[in-house]
């Protein structure tokens, strides 16, 4: 027994080091990797099948907390003006990610799985055909904004994710550039992390097959492993997206998404 929590332990650093990575590196905030990562480790040792995608999402909530802020501390010294875009999505966000979270309490787990790579595949189809935008592209007004951040949060809550794989593609095709819409998306990462953690605290406090060392959906040895990694790895994440040109970074952007979208997908 023993054993197995030292295997799962090095694996959830492991997914710790590559979250932090691509929370640096495209704002993804590393839930698109650590939610996956926590299923398949969850599936292995023997984590109530009802609740598995539950505890992946939650736990991956929670560590972005940490991973999240690094990440943006790290970007904040580049000076990258990101608050302006922030703040118009910043109402609707908080509202869709408290309503997603409540909402994936009551649907089953492998939903969910079937959900979250149905999402992906359509964002990374959006992003990889993107054509060429100009600079003259406006954001919309104060409505569609609200309803853009709404739609971010209830997905973030719905699956874990910071959003940035909806956020990163809207706000580049409206014309901002991709490096101002990272660090956009790691900002929804912070504000996801710390209202869906709380949500998903709450909501599986009373779930049946909770595993022990868990507060909720949020599974405390995964938290402590990925937070870890995570630390290390934000800043050269962060590092490597201002020395990559922004059409590469948005196809090693989608490359990923297929990627996740195959294994959320894959039949169990």
């Amino acid at each position: 027994m023993h054993w197995m929590l030292l295997l799962s332990f090095i694996g959830f650093i492991i997914l710790g080091l590559g979250a932090g990575t691509l929370s640096g590196l495209l704002g993804a905030g590393g839930g698109l990797l650590v939610v996956p990562g926590l299923a398949l480790i969850f599936r292995f040792s023997n984590t109530t099948p009802s609740i598995q995608m539950h505890m992946a999402i939650g736990t991956s909530l929670a560590t972005m907390i940490v991973v999240a802020i690094r990440s943006l501390c790290s970007h904040m010294r580049h000076e990258v003006p990101f608050f302006d875009v922030y703040k118009r999505l910043a109402p609707g966000l908080v509202m869709g990610v408290i309503g997603g979270g409540i909402v994936a309490h009551f649907i089953h787990s492998q939903i969910l799985s079937i959900l979250f790579g149905i999402f992906v595949f359509i964002m990374a189809y959006s992003l990889y055909f993107d054509k060429k935008i100009t600079e003259e592209k406006k954001l919309p007004h104060t409505g569609v904004m609200l309803l853009a951040g709404w739609f971010v949060g209830m997905l973030s809550g719905l699956l874990g994710v910071a959003g940035s794989a909806f956020s990163v593609p809207f706000l580049v095709k409206r014309g901002v550039n991709i490096h101002i819409a990272v660090v956009v998306s790691v900002a929804i990462a912070v504000t996801v992390s710390i209202l869906g953690t709380i949500t998903y605290t709450f909501t599986g406090l009373h779930a049946a097959g909770l595993p022990m060392w868990s507060t909720g959906y949020i599974y405390w040895p995964a938290w402590l492993g990925i937070v870890l990694g995570g630390v290390v790895a934000a800043p050269l994440g962060a590092a490597l997206s201002y020395r990559i040109p922004d059409q590469k970074l948005k196809r090693y952007f989608s490359f990923f998404l297929i990627v996740v979208g195959v294994d959320m997908l894959w039949p169990r």
